[in-house]
């Protein structure tokens, strides 16, 4: 059976795989030119790489954090894809200059798809440490 981390990096993992697909099959419908779909796979990787981190340091430093902490460095990491979205869209838009308002509208639906993602692990990453938290005082109340 796979751990906690291991099961939500394969979820992310398949996740950007489909978001791939979908872009690479349907990004001609979406854009006249190859530019925004380039912008696209690169914004898949830099979702990819930035969510790897967060499960990663969440499963490694979060269990020894208090619950209210965690809950707020997870915010802290939610603010800063924030800014590395806005970031990374305004490089596009100076750089780039094509199909700008497409770009971001796809760019935006990609973003929530991943906090939906985020939310979804968050919640799990809580009542996962929780059962923990839970049968380890059993244990220590029983021993």
């Amino acid at each position: 059976m796979l751990s906690f981390k291991n099961k939500y990096i394969l979820y992310l993992v398949l996740l950007n795989g489909l978001l791939t697909t979908l872009l690479v099959l349907e990004g001609r419908a979406i854009f006249e030119t190859a530019h925004p779909i380039s912008g696209m796979a690169v914004a898949l990787v830099i979702f990819l790489v930035y969510e790897l981190l967060v499960i990663l340091f969440m499963e490694k430093k979060g269990k020894t954090m208090p619950v209210r902490k965690s809950v707020n460095v997870f915010l802290g990491f939610k603010l800063g894809k924030i800014f590395l979205s806005l970031l990374f869209i305004a490089i596009y838009a100076f750089v780039v200059e094509v199909e700008l308002k497409r770009f971001v509208m796809v760019f935006i639906a990609l973003y929530f798809i991943y906090l939906f993602f985020d939310t979804v692990f968050m919640l799990n990453w809580e009542k996962d440490n929780k059962k923990k938290i839970i049968y380890d005082k059993n244990e220590a109340f029983i021993a």
